[in-house]
């Protein structure tokens, strides 16, 4: 027993030495920040919505898009500015690091009314009550939306996204959405005479076992090191990684431990091998040496560009896209994005950036946000406009991740909560360098992430 205490520690240092050193953070982390912050405060009687006057308000929104997204951001902008009938104006600005910049604009009582960014980041937020639940404004009659257009959207975008362990309604909206997707060999599998993807991870197992042939150097399935695609993993056994009411890491839970097994049991057939760049897996996959591979919808473009056959212009062989395997009733579909929330600063200034929000929400924009960007969309019906039907037709993998969205599932609302992923990246790297088993890895894990947790 004390020697496996012992090694826990060991394993606990190793995690948050590699996290330390090799986690994709993408902007610093902030300097604590006292419990108590001096955002403004509400009135003591809140006027009543109908009460209120956004004419003439001008909306504060920053964030840290790329280029490209920045633009599209700045179009759908630029025609709310023209049409919205209380002459709301818009300021967007670019920050960097956006995270540290929002926490001392909140620090100093000056925040943006608005924010694009990551959910765990809006969790960090509302902790310190500097977010406004969108609740009051989507039930308002005059300015919330009607059930008609509630019901056109996917649960993802307002329900079931970005809500913290504490939070009882919706933080933001979700938005620029992907999906974690399982890519396959269609024609390949054909070949091993079966007629569908595998829905479950024993169908799985067999498949690439049929698929290794030393002779001509095939595998099953290659390892790449994706923090969305483990997170899938285990949810797809059912299984949440952040208890709802004590807030504390469910990292080694036995469906986690099962999760991780899977690939361990890969590795041990000999059908499975390592290779942690995700781009040397797409290049395998499309050089037709690996028969499964999964990553996300973001990258269709990319798989589709490199099977493509540079001389005859034509593919090399049919591919397409599923949910990962399951074992619960129905897939769970792991989803990236962004979320568009309202920060706490007057009444009238949130009502404005609310209408913005409304705005953006509108189908027509979800369809150019999603043309423009390679997002999957937010409303059900978007799949029926003409300009959405021809960027179908392009691509009939991008419409089977379209039709995944019923299905999807947000990665926890926790502060830390990418810190806390990459710690799973580190296990199920550890599992496939064969330096630890799943439990213990995954031990080792949970413990570091109660750690980040109770900072």
């Amino acid at each position: 027993m004390k020697n496996k205490k012992w090694f826990y520690a060991l394993m606990f240092i190793l995690l948050v030495s590699n996290v330390s050193a090799c986690a994709l953070s993408p902007e610093p982390l902030p300097s604590p920040l006292p419990t108590v912050l001096p955002t403004p405060e509400p009135s003591p009687t809140m006027p009543h919505m109908e009460a209120l006057d956004p004419t003439g308000c001008e909306v504060h929104l920053w964030h840290s898009l790329s280029a490209e997204k920045e633009a599209v951001l700045l179009a759908i902008a630029s025609e709310f500015q023209i049409s919205n009938p209380y002459g709301v104006r818009l300021r967007i600005e670019y920050h960097s690091p956006l995270h540290k910049e929002v926490w001392a604009a909140i620090a100093a009582g000056t925040p943006p009314d608005l924010v694009i960014t990551s959910c765990d980041q809006v969790a960090e937020y509302a902790r310190a009550n500097a977010v406004i639940p969108l609740t009051e404004y989507l039930d308002n009659t005059p300015y919330g939306l009607s059930q008609e257009e509630r019901e056109d959207l996917w649960p993802i975008a307002l329900e079931s996204s970005c809500r913290s362990t504490q939070a009882e309604h919706p933080l933001g909206l979700f938005f620029d959405a992907h999906a974690v997707v399982m890519f396959y060999n269609a024609t390949w599998l054909k070949k091993l005479k079966a007629d569908a993807p595998p829905q479950t991870w024993e169908e799985f197992r067999e498949r690439c076992n049929a698929a290794r042939d030393k002779k001509s150097a095939t595998w099953g399935y290659a390892y790449a090191a994706d923090g969305p695609v483990v997170v899938n993993w285990i949810s797809s056994l059912g299984e949440a990684l952040i208890d709802p009411r004590s807030g504390e890491a469910l990292l080694d839970s036995p469906q986690a431990v099962a999760a991780l097994s899977v690939l361990r049991d890969l590795l041990q057939d000999g059908c499975a091998y390592c290779a942690f760049d995700p781009d040397t897996v797409q290049a395998d996959f499309a050089a037709e040496k690996v028969l499964f591979a999964f990553g996300s919808t973001a990258d269709l473009s990319q798989y589709a560009q490199a099977i493509l056959n540079p001389k005859t212009k034509k593919l090399k062989f049919t591919w397409s896209i599923a949910p990962v395997p399951y074992l619960t009733e129905e897939p769970l579909v792991t989803v990236q994005g962004s979320m568009l929330s309202i920060l706490r600063t007057t009444p009238q200034q949130q009502l404005a950036a609310w209408l913005f929000l409304k705005w953006f929400l509108q189908r027509e924009n979800d369809v150019q946000w999603a043309r423009s960007c390679g997002a999957l969309p937010l409303h059900k019906s978007s799949l029926e406009v003409p300009e959405m039907k021809d960027y179908l037709a392009q691509s009939p993998q991008y419409e089977l991740a379209c039709q995944l969205m019923a299905y999807a599932q947000a990665e926890p609302a926790v502060p830390k909560w990418q810190e806390i992923r990459e710690l799973l990246v580190q296990a199920a790297t550890m599992v496939c360098q064969g330096k630890a088993d799943p439990a213990e890895a995954l031990a080792a894990a949970d413990v570091a992430a109660d750690n980040l947790l109770a900072r």
